[in-house]
């Protein structure tokens, strides 16, 4: 439709004709009022005539915006109609479909010729709440959009990027590092002729197994080996959960043998040197948390570690070298600072405070300023005895919180016993502080760990960390300062506390240490007084172990009540009563602490790992002694989700049996 604008022509054509009829009448017509009514109706006219021209002019201007609208909506849903891309017109307000063009009703259609409604249903169900998605319908993969102000659903196939970019990610290399623990313990206790038929054995067992997935395999030492593959391998052994671990440490008990098989891997793109330091990490991580594991990491500072096995107990045994090491490199590095501080973890316990007085006495023969930091707004009772015999003993350096957060410099080390993840340690503004951390802990290492650690002596094998700190100061053997009677006795009582009076978690070593702290004085009499459950305490600890219910036939949950909060050394207490019960083989309590959140100490013989179990609630420790923190849920909520892992767990271990 063509534009009707006023044409030049006619206002001039008008324009002569009113002159001519003007001429006309000034020459005929001798009265002036006639001649200017004619000149006023010659002007009303012309502008009726513009008027209606202009009035003309916009509506036909109108009608040709209507018209190539028109044209444009016809020609997109031609477009829709034709283009290669599943187009689904949505009612946003019920999520139904309204219309779909011919190619997403191609795609959408099963064999039956029947459109796949569940399955439409549930992508735009995902849609909805996320706007870019990826979706697989039938054998192809697409990126699926929807524009929520128009209500369209666009479905693009991006199936040669998805495949180009998996077959880019499953090619990446993997470098593994596989190492057999205790192996040097057992070449040191057998013949040259056994020692022939272990290596033999685990020689056969690493070939069969790298063989099975193709992996180029190199044994550098009796106990280690280097194998290198790809992801799509490494995802195969993430599926089957390694499964060659239990199967190692099977077929080793069938040949009395005490061996098990860690490793660590690592995986990226193209940096062979990065990913292989990153697989060494691995390894020793798997290690420090006892052995028997697999530990995988992306070579990516941001990704975490992902951590499979650790079925059973811990299974690495230290070596008095390794001891001798340590001892060697922490009194090194005490003659570079000017203070020392020794922490434990939140809510001490005695095994926390004796590594604590322990470590202070190790500091003090290398460094004066050094000093055991305590909280004394959170000191259970039997604590509270103890800072007060060595108080009055008047050996051991002790400083409250308040005093120590005062007296840090930018040289000052912190060391941190019994722990080693930042949310526990006993306060997170006096770790800031700090640009240098030592850990000695005995509890399997995890996530949140400190950033600033300069040297880790992490023994998941330990009975305590009182056990650690016991054995640093025997190959210290200085003269300057010896350990007291209560020192010992607070170290004592460490060890007693984890080792439930010696039944649990015990090794020769355990023994050794104790008989060196019974020669340096250590008295029983004041270990029970440091022990003794005040009636109160003992209260309220029989009244948690009353809420206890058997989940699983050799498993007890005990639920506190909402309404009633309890401090931490009670709930640890009841829950290590309830594990002496017979046939029990774990319990866990869950409670309101005296902060306000919910914390559950878990407890557990020989058959079932506490630690994994509590990971996957946010918190972490031992095989068979964990705990965890949570917050911003109810008891009832946190309880749950207890009773959901534990399902999980149990079933997952009936499953790799």
């Amino acid at each position: 439709m063509k534009k009707n604008e006023m044409n030049p022509f006619f206002i001039y054509l008008f324009v002569g004709i009113a002159f001519i009829i003007m001429t006309v009448l000034v020459i005929f017509l001798q009265n002036n009022l006639v001649t200017i009514a004619c000149l006023f109706f010659l002007m009303v006219a012309f502008l009726l005539l513009f008027y209606f021209q202009r009035k003309s002019y916009q509506k036909t201007e109108i009608e040709q915006i209507q018209y190539v609208n028109h044209q444009a909506e016809d020609s997109l849903s031609s477009l829709l109609e034709q283009m290669p891309v599943g187009v689904v017109k949505l009612n946003m307000e019920s999520s139904e479909i309204e219309w779909f063009n011919p190619y997403a009703e191609l795609m959408l259609t099963t064999e039956d010729g029947e459109i796949d409604l569940p399955q439409v249903q549930e992508i735009i169900k995902t849609s909805i709440s996320s706007p870019g998605i990826y979706a697989n319908v039938g054998e192809k993969r697409y990126a699926v959009h929807l524009d929520r102000n128009s209500g369209v659903l666009y479905f693009f196939d991006v199936s040669g990027e998805y495949e180009a970019t998996v077959e880019l990610v499953t090619s990446r290399p993997v470098i593994g590092i596989i190492s057999v623990d205790n192996y040097d313990d057992l070449e040191n206790e057998t013949s040259e002729s056994d020692i022939s038929r272990i290596n033999s054995f685990v020689a056969n067992f690493v070939s069969e197994f790298t063989g099975k997935y193709q992996m180029f395999s190199r044994r550098v030492t009796m106990d280690r080996f280097y194998l290198f593959t790809d992801y799509t391998v490494l995802e195969q052994l993430m599926q089957d959960k390694f499964s060659v671990i239990d199967t190692f440490r099977e077929e080793a008990k069938q040949r009395d043998l005490a061996l098990t098989m860690s490793m660590g891997l690592s995986y990226g793109d193209g940096d062979h040197e990065g990913i292989g330091k990153v697989a060494l990490s691995n390894l020793n991580l798997a290690e420090v948390r006892g052995g028997d594991q697999v530990v995988v990491k992306e070579n990516d500072e941001t990704k975490n570690p992902i951590y499979f096995g650790g079925g059973s107990a811990a299974s690495i045994k230290r070596t008095r070298t390794r001891t001798r090491a340590m001892m060697t490199a922490i009194s090194e590095k005490l003659r570079s600072v000017d203070h020392v501080f020794v922490v434990g973890h939140k809510n001490l316990d005695m095994d926390a405070l004796g590594s604590a007085v322990g470590m202070q006495l190790f500091s003090s023969n290398v460094l004066d300023e050094s000093y055991v930091v305590y909280d004394a707004e959170q000191m259970s009772p039997d604590i509270h005895r103890a800072i007060q015999f060595l108080e009055n003993e008047g050996v051991t350096k002790l400083i409250p919180l308040t005093q120590a957060m005062g007296m840090v410099t930018n040289r000052s080390l912190l060391v941190m016993v019994d722990h080693s993840k930042t949310a526990l340690t006993l306060s997170k503004e006096f770790y800031d502080l700090f640009t240098q951390t030592i850990i000695i802990d005995h509890h399997r290492r995890d996530q949140d760990f400190p950033e600033n650690a300069v040297i880790t002596y992490i023994e998941s094998g330990a009975s305590s960390a009182s056990e650690l700190v016991t054995e640093l100061i025997q190959f210290q053997n200085s003269k300057k300062a010896r350990l007291s009677r209560i020192q010992a006795s607070v170290l004592m009582g460490g060890m007693m506390l984890d080792t439930k009076n010696f039944t649990s978690r015990v090794t020769s070593r355990t023994f050794d240490v104790a008989s060196y702290l019974r020669t340096r004085g250590s008295d029983s009499i004041v270990i029970q007084e440091l022990a003794a459950t005040d009636f109160e305490e003992y209260r309220l600890v029989n009244e948690l172990i009353l809420q206890g219910q058997a989940v699983q036939p050799s498993i007890l949950v005990a639920q506190a009540k909402d309404d009633k909060e309890y401090d931490i050394v009670v709930i640890s207490k009841a829950a290590d009563t309830m594990l002496a019960m017979s046939g029990i083989e774990a319990s866990f309590v869950i409670a309101k602490n005296s902060q306000g959140d919910i914390s559950i100490s878990a407890r557990s013989r020989s058959k079932i790992n506490v630690q994994r179990i509590m990971e996957e609630l946010g918190g972490g420790g031992h095989f068979n002694l964990a705990a965890a923190r949570l917050t911003d849920m109810t008891l009832q909520e946190a309880g749950d989700k207890l009773k959901t892992v534990i399902s999980n767990e149990i079933r997952e271990k009936e499953t790799e049996e």
